[in-house]
């Protein structure tokens, strides 16, 4: 198992251990996953995690489908949120993976831009990551955008 150390380099973030995620992170990971209004994380794909001071505080789930890596989702505990945890996975992903592709939330969109990712056609998103949407009760409100970030 490789671990990252990342930090902002304008000192705003603490220190962050990026991992790939293991069995024992199966609890931590549920419980981000309800914080963030996701029911169920299916199996698929490769999980990594963002820990701080000991505490799992972020995972993104990367899946690969028609040979592109989609991010699905990227979580950061509510108490994290906006000190670059968020951002550090993103790019963690990017530069392991290569082009990422995902569909964002709304609100979510300017942090994303500000990563440097773009929007998407609909048909840029696999099958059966798109598919995620149209079974989300939450789809009529939550203002989804395909993005990628190359």
């Amino acid at each position: 198992m490789t671990a990252l150390l990342a930090h902002n380099p304008d000192g705003a973030t603490p220190d962050v251990v990026l991992r790939e995620a293991t069995a024992s992170d199966a609890d931590a990971i549920a419980g981000l996953a309800a914080e963030a209004d996701i029911d169920e994380l299916s199996d698929r794909g490769r999980l990594f995690v963002a820990e701080q001071n000991g505490e799992t505080v972020g995972f993104i789930r990367l899946v690969k489908a028609n040979g592109i890596w989609h991010v699905n989702p990227v979580v950061v505990t509510g108490s994290c949120r906006r000190t670059g945890i968020g951002a550090a996975l993103m790019r963690f992903a990017r530069s392991r993976f290569g082009e990422l592709r995902f569909v964002a939330r709304g609100y979510a969109v300017p942090f994303y831009e500000a990563l440097g990712c773009e929007p998407v056609a609909w048909d840029a998103i696999a099958p059966p990551i798109a598919a995620d949407c149209d079974d989300c009760p939450m789809a009529p409100t939550c203002g989804a955008t395909p993005m990628r970030m190359s």
